[in-house]
């Protein structure tokens, strides 16, 4: 009997294990083989080269730009993005009226293409009829209009919050989902017991949302190093690489400068950042988890 449940077992995950080690173990395999060799593309020789990608990669500038730039990245999402969700998500919940009107508006950024978005946060920030300038202007503060996109210094600050416009919406949609989900007793008894409305936040919601907040720190580390699109159509990596991310790097290697065996080294460390990563944080979700089942 035990056999046979788990031969149907077998057969219900075979498909789904099928794809997956079709359009993602092998891909990753592949791409960890092709990072030791030479590859100018399909039709030309794979010539092996050892390590010489690698070392060629620690010792480019251009390499360790787009590296910062992508941990700058990374911080924000956590430490801005993920917030301003939440925020979006307790504004949501605890208003009275006009809750799903505030979530549907909210929430339009996220439903928006990438290339949509990148398109219309150009023209946010253009020098000539951008709003942002036009803002400034109108209020007498013409001297600080700037082409927000063509400056090294205000580029990247520039794409991450269009970045931001974009995805807290998503974060914000999984909050609400899970402080629906809590039990509205326990706010109920901490009122009794004379709790205000930031105390509740900080010792019932928060510690209540531990692993729904773990899990969009995943999602976002893993987001935020993989990004591509939005940068790739707003600046192309520029201006002097300024907003130049790993991601955008690898793609201008690989299919600008057809060197695919140095565009694949550039995705391994990707990989392993991303695995390093959502190793550290499901580590520190586990040990916090059974310290607090310790002491309970």
């Amino acid at each position: 009997m035990i056999r046979s449940e788990r031969w149907k077992w077998a057969a219900f995950l075979a498909p789904a294990l099928a794809v997956y080690a079709v359009f993602l173990i092998y891909p990753v395999v592949q791409s960890g083989v092709l990072s030791f060799s030479s590859w100018a593309g399909p039709g030309r020789p794979s010539v092996p080269v050892g390590l010489a990608n690698y070392r060629e990669l620690f010792g480019d500038p251009i390499f360790w730009r787009a590296l910062g730039n992508t941990a700058v990245l990374l911080v924000v999402s956590v430490v801005i993005q993920l917030p301003i969700g939440l925020g979006l998500a307790l504004i949501v919940t605890s208003a009275r009226r006009g809750r799903r009107f505030w979530r549907g508006v909210f929430f339009i950024p996220t439903l928006m293409s990438t290339v949509a978005v990148a398109i219309l946060w150009r023209f946010v920030y253009s020098p000539d009829y951008g709003i942002i300038n036009g803002f400034l202007r109108a209020v007498g503060l013409g001297e600080l209009a700037q082409g927000w996109l063509g400056q090294t210094s205000t580029a990247l600050a520039a794409v991450i919050g269009a970045n931001v416009w974009q995805w807290a919406p998503f974060y914000m949609i999984i909050y609400i989902a899970a402080l629906v989900g809590l039990d509205h007793e326990v706010y109920e008894a901490a009122a009794l017991d004379g709790a205000d409305g930031w105390q509740k936040f900080w010792y019932i919601t928060l510690p209540l949302l531990r692993p729904v907040l773990f899990t969009t720190s995943i999602l976002s580390l893993a987001g935020s190093i993989k990004a591509f699109d939005l940068v790739y159509i707003m600046t192309d990596g520029g201006p002097s690489n300024s907003t130049e991310l790993l991601a955008t790097y690898m793609f201008r290697q690989g299919f600008t400068n057809y060197r695919l065996g140095y565009a694949s080294a550039i995705a391994m460390v990707m990989f392993l950042i991303t695995l390093v990563l959502t190793v550290v944080v499901l580590v520190r979700s586990n040990r916090r988890d059974g310290t607090e089942k310790t002491r309970g």
